[in-house]
């Protein structure tokens, strides 16, 4: 047993002096490649240098051999506001639309229409008639019957009173009596839905029903009386459900309405619960302020804020420029000779709307960005405006 443990003890140590001797070559290498790295700047630093004296002395003695710098457009940075919106397409929609409907649920011939397409009528205005003859006659039928049924209960009572006759008799004539009435009583208010009333306030925006033709409610070709009020209305557009986590209740949003040449700013005020099986989106209602005239089903744009910053750096997306590594920039610099170069500047992009992108990182306020002749320049160029 002692023999295997001091095998074991004698192998551990040489394992963990063999590390402790890589870790020492692995840090003798690194310092040798970090010392020979510096040395490599310096001799970089020095060379530019030279390189810089003698373009100089060699424009001196030959003016015509001097390098032309290349001629570019600069802006100066500074910090804005930027917004970046989702822009989808969105329908105008009237939240009180009203399709008539017959009150006695199975509809008639029309007797008579009281209204006219596009005008505004009121809630509880009659706008139309229907027959009711059939009702009328058998109403008129049942009040025959309750004369004929009082003149037997008349009588019937006259004899009870005379002692002639039954109790039954005469209490079959008084409920024969109390039933017509009761069935008159439920006939003359079956008459009052025959009449069809207008259930809001708005505009009759469509009146497709004539005299004489069946009234039903809907048509083969759609509703057959529809108000409309417009003092409620809103846009509503369908949001990808990726959007889901982003778009809130009270969001700001930009309605532009292009038929009616109408922009203006809204909330949203409601966003449904359930996802489309269809669009693979979720439905969401834009608000429209009183006092904007617009029309059920115009197609409008709605712009959802997605992300707000009030200071930022934002330079056009065109400019950028990138390569395997990264993304980059140029801007106005000098060199050590105090002469003005292109100066590449990697750049970490945010935000993109439009034809603008947010920088997160690489630019500061103040650097002069190359924003015309940045094709085709490399760092330390010379260039002008």
């Amino acid at each position: 047993m002692s023999r295997f443990f001091i095998m074991y003890m004698i192998v551990f140590f040489t394992a963990c002096s063999n590390d402790q001797q890589k870790e020492g070559q692995m840090s003798a290498e690194l310092k040798t490649k970090q010392t020979e790295l510096a040395e490599l700047k310096k001799q970089q630093t020095e060379i530019n240098s030279k390189i810089s004296t003698l373009q100089d002395e060699i424009e001196k003695l030959d003016p015509e051999s001097a390098i032309k710098p290349k001629l570019v457009s600069t802006d100066s940075l500074t910090t804005e506001g930027f917004n970046q919106y989702l822009n989808l397409q969105g329908t105008v929609q009237s939240d009180n639309i009203s399709y008539v409907a017959p009150r006695n649920g199975v509809g008639g011939y029309v007797k008579k229409i009281y209204i006219k397409e596009g005008q505004y009528v009121k809630k509880g205005q009659l706008i139309l008639k229907l027959d009711d003859n059939v009702l009328r006659e058998s109403i008129a039928a049942t009040k025959n019957q309750l004369s004929f049924a009082n003149t037997l209960y008349i009588k019937a009572k006259s004899l009870w009173d005379q002692q002639i006759g039954t109790e039954v008799q005469l209490l079959s004539a008084k409920n024969n009596v109390e039933s017509l009435e009761k069935q008159i009583a439920v006939q003359e208010e079956q008459l009052k839905t025959f009449l069809v009333y207008a259930d809001l306030n708005g505009i009759a925006e469509v009146v497709n029903i004539k005299v004489g033709e069946l009234f039903t409610g809907v048509s083969l070709t759609g509703p057959q009386i529809q108000i409309i009020n417009n003092n409620s209305m809103n846009v509503s557009v369908d949001v990808p459900e990726n959007y889901i986590s982003k778009i809130k209740v009270g969001a700001k949003v930009v309605i532009e309405v292009p038929s009616a040449n109408q922009t203006f700013n809204t909330t949203i005020s409601l966003i449904s619960q359930s996802i489309n099986p269809n669009t693979r989106g979720f439905k969401a209602e834009c608000k429209i302020p009183s006092g904007i005239n617009l029309k059920p089903n115009m197609s409008a744009i709605a712009k959802i804020l997605n992300h707000s910053t009030s200071k930022a750096i934002v330079i056009p997306i065109n400019i950028v420029q990138s390569d395997e590594k990264s993304k980059y920039v140029f801007i106005m610099g000098k060199n050590d000779a105090g002469k003005t170069v292109a100066k590449r500047i990697t750049v970490v992009l945010g935000a993109l709307y439009g034809e603008d992108v947010e920088i997160l990182s690489g630019l500061t306020t103040g650097d002069k960005l190359v924003t015309k002749g940045y094709q085709n320049l490399y760092e330390g160029q010379l260039i002008a405006e």
